[in-house]
Formats: C-alpha cells, structure tokens, sequence
C-alpha cells in the first residue's frame, strides 16, 4: 500500500530538525549543494501519478514514494551512478539519507531501489534475459569510404519521405497543451516504461520551469541532437549449446538459441567517435530562448542504435507536436537533418521555420524550377550580389526579395551595380523577385538562408549538444552499468529532471542577487 502524502515543509522541517539535534547536514559536506538543490525540488504534484502505481487496499505499508524519488534524484546529483553505492553511503553518512528524506536508522535497502524503479517503469515480473537466434554479423564497413561519393544520396531520405507522406495523410489530433503539463494526457501510445516518467517529467519538472519562465511556452524554440548509449551487455549472448566456432568464419558459426541481458540492443554507427555503438540511441529536443540563456530538455525519446538521426528526429517531433501538444516555433538542427520530408511536414502540417544547414551530400536535390540562380535559396541578381529579404508574403505564401542597391539601407555595403537602371530594372524601387516555398521547401525557408535571425538560431543549436554532453559528464550516464532500454531510460530521465532542478537553484540566486 502506499503511505499518506507527505509535504515538501514537512520534508524540510524534518531534516532540519534533526539536523538540529544529532548533526548532519554540515554546511562543509563535499555534497551540500545537492540540500539546496533538493530543499527547492517540491515533488507535491508527482503524488498522484506516484499513487496509481500502488495498491489502496492490499499489502503492506510501502516506501514512501516521494522520499524514494528524491532520492534517486540525490544519487544522481551527488555523481553516484549504482544503487548499491548509493544505499552505502546513505547508511554511512547520515548526510544523504537526511537529503533524500529518510531517517539514518531506516534507509531502504538496493533491492527496493530496483523494486521502485521497475514500478515507475511499469515492468512486469520477467526473466531478465531473452533467449533468440543471434542476428548474422554484417560486414561493418567504413563510413567514410561507404560515403566518399558526396553526391551520392543517403537511403535515410527516402524513409523520411514515405513517414512524412503517412503522417500528412492523417488528420492532425487536436491534444490540449494544459493536460500534458498537468500530467493526466492520454500517453497510450507511448511504451509503457515510459508512461510514468513523461508525465512525471512535465507536470514535476517542465511546468515548473515554465512558471519561473525559463520556458516559454509560447514562444518555443527547440534544439535537436542525438548520440548512442552503449548498452553494458555481451552483444554476442551466452551459448546454451555445446557447437564449436573455433577457426570459423561468421557464416559457419552456428545459430543456436542463446540468451541476451538486452535483447533491444543493436548495432549502430556513432558519426562522431566514428566507431561502432552496441546499444540504444536517445535523440533529446532542449528548448532555449533568444532573450535568456537559460536551456533545459524538453523532449526525450529512445530508439534502435542503427536508427539515424534524421527518422529519430521525425519521430521525436511528431511526439512533441502530436503526442504532447507542444507549438515549436522553429527547430535548430544540423546539417544531418537535411531531408525534404522533415522540411514538408514542419511547413504544411506543424507551421515551424526549420533552421538546418544544406548537407554536401545531399546537393543533387537542390534543383529549383525556374530561371532564377540560387545559392541556398537565396537570389543572386545579374552583378552576383545577394539580393535583400524583404518579408514574407502571407496571402500568397512567397517571399519577397528586393535589389541589394535599391535597399541601401539594409545593405550599406552595396554602392554600385552597373546593371541597375539600364537592363536590370528602371525602376527606382529597384528589381523584385519572389520565391515560392512551396516549390521546395529545403531551399525557400520560412526563415531566410544566412540572414542574422537564422544564424541567431543556428548558433543556439549547440545547446542540445551539450545538454547531452552535461548528461554523460555531470550524471556519469556512460559509467552506469545499465542494460535494458527502459532502465537507460530511467537513467536519462532522472539526469534531465537533474538539469531542471539546477536551473531553478540557479535562477533563485540570480534573482537574489
């Protein structure tokens, strides 16, 4: 059963209280600043979700599960990336066990860390192998020859493509915003181990942020980045059979059933280490804002190792926009994500200015049908000068674009052209041209190539980067002897719901100051 609500004061005025008579809470502790972050971490609104994963009637008085969260929380902010370790230094160091919220004679034991994640993870009573036919080694190839024809498409577009052309053939679900932060949205479609952590994530965590506007909501820019996550698991299984593959090859190895520790882990090609991952792939959406430099996680989706970046992407945005209701104005992303698919969907179906880079590889696709001479889909007049956006056209969805020297102002760098008036234009409002993003959406973006709003974007891009980078480095992700994509998914959502909690200390001290 679950025990009674406990609230945040008494949480506080607990531990402090006994703080008081025994000692403890040391201002000189090496893990201080992990109370402060936690006496500001109000778990009230988590309660309710917490409550439906126990029993009301039957069994024994359980963990209080708000002190077991916290907790979790606590490990992970104090740098400890094993349960066992943890559960030492909380019996130990009366330090942590008062931060987390329980008495230092009365700490849980490792198997009810376990328990209580297996419960958030709604995981049901399982071997914790699977037994299957190990998958044939393909011949791992060389990325960088594979691709050394730059002109040579990528298949990954074509699958972008045929998932756009399904998801514009759908109507679009109309999912209020307030339920997702609220934490009572329809998330069925979602696996089930992540359920209980998204909704514990945005009503908790997302919302609390947004109230101290460090999101704003409505006006959402969001960066993308993925990366892989080694799983800690043999990639070749445990034989069950007495066959000998000594000397062979891998075609005459043998196919007997073996048993795997994850049986969700794959393959895949990590571009930036440029070395094979065995294990899973996280692909994160950290919002930022032109106006503060504050920049947390917003959305988290885990998918197959050998999953590229750009269909992670697509799918991560459509859980965003139709899963959680959220408006992104524009994505930064990189050069990876330049697929048309990825750019028909944010203009016909999500109303968002994509900011990506055009990919070399990916230059054959970049025909325009007219006359007009483009460079990255910006018009270049008869002199070679950029011409000057001008706005965007509304009524009949085109962009405006005017001569560089007829705008002077604007562009004060063009003094001269010795086409202007004769067989360019005689006009004195110069030459006007139109493009049409309907046309190709890759080139005429709602957001003008190279102009200074796209490169203030392009430039916040990076903040995803080191959103994940913060995860492996301040919360050990990588050290974590974790296997079994629900329980990797528990590590990032605690590192994730770790960064929301710093930047609310953070904010709370510039305030003061």
């Amino acid at each position: 059963m679950i025990p009674p609500l406990s609230s945040h004061k008494r949480y506080v005025r607990s531990a402090l209280a006994y703080s008081r008579r025994h000692g403890g809470l040391r201002t000189d502790h090496r893990h201080y600043h992990v109370w402060q972050k936690l006496k500001e971490t109000n778990l009230g609104h988590a309660y309710p979700l917490l409550a439906i994963l126990y029993s009301d009637t039957q069994g024994r008085l359980g963990r209080d599960p708000l002190s077991m969260l916290r907790s979790c929380l606590a490990m992970m902010l104090c740098g400890v990336t094993s349960f066992t370790v943890w559960v030492g230094m909380m019996r130990d160091d009366t330090f942590h066990a008062l931060i987390s919220g329980f008495l230092p004679d009365d700490t849980p034991g490792v198997g009810t860390f376990y328990d209580f994640q297996d419960r958030l993870l709604q995981r049901p009573p399982q071997p914790r192998t699977t037994t299957r036919r190990p998958y044939r080694s393909r011949e791992q190839r060389d990325k960088a020859k594979q691709h050394k024809d730059k002109n040579d498409l990528r298949p990954h577009n074509d699958i972008v493509n045929r998932l756009a052309d399904r998801i514009l053939a759908r109507p679009f679900p109309n999912i209020p915003l307030a339920a997702t932060l609220e934490g009572y949205s329809d998330f069925s479609a979602l696996p089930a181990y992540e359920r209980t952590l998204q909704c514990l994530f945005f009503s908790s965590f997302v919302t609390r942020s947004a109230e101290l506007n460090l999101i704003d909501l409505d006006t959402l820019h969001v960066a993308g980045d993925g990366t892989k996550l080694p799983t800690w698991a043999n990639a070749r299984g445990k034989k069950h059979c007495d066959c000998d593959n000594k000397g062979k090859n891998a075609e005459e190895r043998c196919c007997c059933l073996r048993a795997y520790h994850d049986a969700h882990a794959l393959w895949g090609w990590d571009s930036y280490r440029e070395c094979w991952v065995y294990g899973h792939s996280i692909f994160e959406l950290t919002a930022y804002s032109l106006r503060h430099r504050c920049q947390l996680p917003l959305v988290v989706s885990m998918a197959d190792c050998n999953r590229h970046d750009s269909v992670h992407c697509l799918a991560t945005l459509y859980r965003a926009c139709e899963t959680f209701g959220f408006f992104l104005q524009t994505p930064s992303l990189d050069a990876a994500h330049d697929a048309l698919g990825l750019f028909r969907l944010a203009t016909q179906r999500w109303h968002m200015a994509f900011v990506v880079p055009l990919n070399q590889r990916n230059k054959d696709n970049l025909r325009y049908a007219g006359p007009l001479r483009l460079e990255q889909g910006i018009p270049i007049c008869q002199a070679g000068l950029s011409m000057k956006h001008w706005g965007f056209c509304p009524d009949r969805l085109r962009l405006k674009w005017r001569c560089p020297l007829a705008a002077a102002k604007k562009t004060p760098d063009v003094t001269a052209c010795p086409h202007f008036a004769k067989d360019c234009s005689d006009s004195a409002y110069g030459r006007v041209l139109y493009t049409y993003p309907k046309e190709n959406y890759r080139l005429h973006t709602l957001i003008p190539r190279d102009s200074v709003l796209w490169n203030l974007h392009k430039d916040a891009r990076s903040c995803a980067e080191r959103s994940v980078k913060r995860k492996k480095n301040d919360f050990h992700l990588l050290e974590t002897h974790t296997a079994g994509r629900d329980r990797w998914f528990f590590r990032v959502m605690l590192a994730a719901m770790c960064q929301h909690i710093s930047a609310w200390v953070t904010h709370a001290a510039d305030r003061l100051n």
